[in-house]
C-alpha cells in the first residue's frame, strides 16, 4: 500500500515524510490553500529531494487550473504527476496525456457514479482519489469520507484514501477500504502546512501495520478458479511484455484449453484476498526430484506486500521432498531477480531468447538433498 503525505511546504517536512516511509509528497499549488507553495519554492525542495531521494513520488495538487499551467508547473518542479481536486472535466484530463489523476469528493452513489461516468480512470494507479465533500471546498477540510462508498469504489478501481485520516483511524479505513493508497495532510500537523515528526511516523506505522495483517489465505486452486488465473496472469506479465518489447511471451498468449490441460499436470496454488484471487504460483516434480516453479503472479495493485514469498514458501512446502527447485525468468526482470535470491535462489544458467532477452534459471537445494 502506498502513503501520500500532501500539503509539504518546506524541505525539513518533505526529509521527515521520507524518513518516516511515505512513498509520495504531495504539492499544493491551489492559491486559497493554507498550504499553498509557489512553484520556485518546490522547485528548490525537489532539487535538494532528488540528489537523494530519487525513488520518491511527487505530485502536485491543482483546483482548476488550465491544462497548459499544470504541464508547465510539473515540468519546471520535476514532479510525476498532477492531482485535479477542483471542478476539471474529461478534457482537462485527457489534455494532460496520463499524468493527472482526478479527485472525488463523495457525495453518494448516485452522484459519484455520475461522476465517474464521465471521469475515466488513469490506466496507472491511482485511478482516483478518495475524499470527503463539504460544499464550497477543495479538499483539506479535515473530514472524513464516507468509508462504506470509498471500499465499493476501491473494488472497482485502485483508489487514493483522503480525508480526516489521523494515526488514530487510518487502521480502520485501510481494514474496511482497502485503499491502493492513503493521503494525510492535516491529520499529521502541527498547523497547517507545518507537520509532526512523530504524527507522521505514527500514522505511517499503523497504516502499514493494518495493510499486514489483511486476511490473505493461499489454497490450492481448482478449475473453476482457472479464468481468473488466466486474466491475472496476463495482467501480471504485462509489465514483463512492456518490459521486453515482447506480447507473445507464452504467459501472454496461453489459452483457456492449455492452461485448462496444464492444472493436470501441476499443482496450482491461489492467494485469495476479500474473495478475490490476487496471486497464484505453479509447479510440478520430474523424475530427478526436482521440483520446478513457474508463473509466480501477484495483482499489480497488491504487490510489494509479501505475497510472492508467502506464495513461494507454500509451493516449496508442498515439495518439501524435492531434492532442488528450480524457475527461470528474464534478465531484465530485476524485481523477481531480487525476490528469488532473498528466498536462497541462485543463478545457474543464461539462456539467450531472443537479441533482447535473456533467460536466467536459478536454483535452490531441497532441504532433503
Amino acid at each position: 500500500m502506498k502513503i501520500k503525505i500532501c500539503g509539504i511546504t518546506n524541505l525539513e517536512d518533505a526529509l521527515s515524510a521520507i524518513d518516516a516511509g511515505a512513498d509520495l509528497l504531495g504539492f499544493n499549488f491551489y492559491l486559497k490553500s493554507p498550504r499553498y507553495i509557489t512553484p520556485e519554492a518546490c522547485a528548490e525542495i525537489q532539487s535538494t529531494i532528488q540528489k537523494t531521494q530519487s525513488s520518491i513520488s511527487t505530485a502536485g495538487v491543482f483546483v482548476n487550473s488550465p491544462a497548459q499551467a499544470i504541464i508547465s508547473i510539473l515540468d519546471r518542479c520535476s514532479l510525476n504527476q498532477a492531482q485535479l481536486s477542483g471542478d476539471e472535466t474529461a478534457e482537462i484530463l485527457a489534455a494532460l496525456g496520463g499524468r493527472a489523476f482526478k479527485a472525488l469528493r463523495v457525495q453518494g452513489p448516485e452522484m459519484t457514479d455520475a461522476a465517474l461516468a464521465v471521469l475515466p480512470a488513469r490506466a496507472s494507479p491511482p485511478a482516483y482519489l478518495v475524499d470527503a465533500y463539504r460544499p464550497g471546498e477543495y479538499g483539506g477540510t479535515g473530514q472524513a469520507a464516507d468509508w462504506g462508498l470509498a471500499s465499493h469504489l476501491a473494488r472497482r478501481a485502485p483508489i487514493l484514501l483522503a480525508g480526516g485520516l489521523t494515526a488514530e483511524n487510518v487502521a480502520a479505513a485501510v481494514r474496511q477500504v482497502h485503499p491502493w493508497g492513503v493521503d494525510v495532510a492535516s491529520g499529521v500537523e502541527t498547523a497547517p502546512g507545518k507537520k509532526d515528526a512523530l504524527k507522521l511516523r505514527r500514522f505511517i506505522q499503523n497504516a502499514r501495520q493494518a495493510d499486514r495483517t489483511e486476511a490473505l489465505l493461499i489454497l490450492p486452486a481448482s478449475w473453476e478458479d482457472l479464468p481468473e488465473i488466466l486474466a491475472l496472469q496476463k495482467l501480471a506479465y504485462r509489465s514483463e511484455a512492456e518490459l521486453n518489447n515482447d506480447y507473445n511471451i507464452p504467459p501472454m498468449t496461453q489459452t483457456m484449453r492449455e492452461i485448462i490441460e496444464e492444472l493436470g499436470q501441476r499443482h496450482f496454488l491461489k492467494a485469495v484476498l476479500d474473495a478475490h484471487i490476487v496471486g497464484s504460483v505453479r509447479a510440478h516434480l520430474d523424475g530427478v526430484q526436482t521440483c520446478h516453479i513457474g508463473r509466480l503472479i501477484i495483482h499489480p495493485e497488491y504487490q510489494n506486500r509479501g505475497m510472492g514469498k508467502q506464495l513461494m514458501s507454500t509451493i516449496e512446502a508442498r515439495f518439501a521432498g524435492a531434492k532442488r527447485y528450480e524457475l527461470f525468468t528474464s534478465d531484465r526482470s530485476t524485481r523477481n531477480i531480487y525476490l528469488y535470491q532473498k528466498l536462497g535462489y541462485n543463478i545457474f544458467r543464461c539462456e539467450r531468447l531472443s537479441d533482447r532477452v535473456n533467460l536466467l534459471y536459478m536454483e535452490k537445494v531441497g532441504n532433503h538433498s
